[in-house]
């Protein structure tokens, strides 16, 4: 067992990710760390399929910037015209050393090399593209962005079991109110639980793909989906005892509170 805080580990599609012993998992799939991004978020999330002259995305779990790399490499690729603002939230500060180590011997560098600067700097404009990273609990920051602001949210923490504090109802609650009508959020999350927060957030609820050896993900919209889930699988879920949400009423709960009141929440169910 490796005893550092954090160390970088070679996925399959030959780009590298952070794993962390504090969450005791790494931060994106073994199946591909870049592909993940794209595959999960950029491509899912419609946002450069949309024709508006400014697009406002916000990327919660930095980690190790892949998904503002995608968006933007993406941008390039398509040869958008859009201005892009992105507001990217990480409680971090030390990925930098694992940044810097971080190649991908193609025209990637020279987008990386502006993503690090964002994350060092904590802001970054470069012609139509701009870049905030905010380092605080997300829960903190979402409270304070304004409304129907977001044409795509890349819901993108550790997982749910290792990270409750940004996958509670009341969370989502609050994605819901910045997040723009018309607006998407991509996450890799497909659990019951996950999916019934979204739903009780009054999202409508959609499947994303699946990248690799990760099974299928969530997109979720304030406005209906063209391929949403079946009013069964709605049913389904929000009849589930185990799809019992996350709650953390003040946004301000530590992990174990959280945990452990789903679990005493559905005990009394089962009860």
């Amino acid at each position: 067992m490796n005893d550092n805080k954090e160390y970088l580990i070679k996925t399959d599609d030959g780009t590298t990710t952070l794993f962390s012993n504090e969450y005791d998992q790494a931060m994106h799939s073994t199946s591909g760390a870049y592909a993940e991004s794209l595959l999960k978020h950029v491509i899912p999330s419609g946002i450069l399929e949309k024709q508006q002259k400014t697009l406002n995305v916000l990327d919660i779990g930095f980690g190790m910037g892949y998904n503002i790399l995608a968006l933007i490499n993406e941008y390039y690729y398509k040869k958008q015209n859009n201005t892009l603002n992105i507001i990217s939230l990480e409680k971090e500060k030390s990925y930098a050393q694992f940044m810097d180590k971080i190649r991908f011997n193609d025209e990637r560098d020279k987008i990386y090399s502006f993503v690090k600067k964002a994350y060092s700097q904590g802001e970054v404009h470069d012609k139509n593209i701009n870049i905030i990273l905010k380092f605080k609990d997300a829960r903190k920051i979402i409270q304070d962005l304004d409304s129907e602001t977001f044409d795509a949210v890349f819901q993108d923490p550790f997982s749910p079991s290792k990270n409750p504090e940004l996958w509670s109802l009341e969370y989502f609650k609050n994605i819901h109110r910045i997040i723009k009508k018309e607006g998407i959020l991509t996450t890799y999350s497909s659990a019951s639980h996950i999916r019934r927060a979204l739903i009780e957030a009054e999202f409508h609820i959609g499947k994303g793909p699946s990248v690799g050896k990760k099974r299928e993900g969530t997109i979720a919209s304030p406005s209906p989906l063209q391929n949403g889930l079946f009013s069964e699988d709605i049913s389904a879920i929000l009849n589930d005892p185990k799809s019992v949400p996350y709650r953390d009423s003040s946004l301000s709960l530590n992990r174990e509170s959280i945990l452990q009141g789903r679990i005493n929440e559905i005990k009394k169910l089962k009860e």
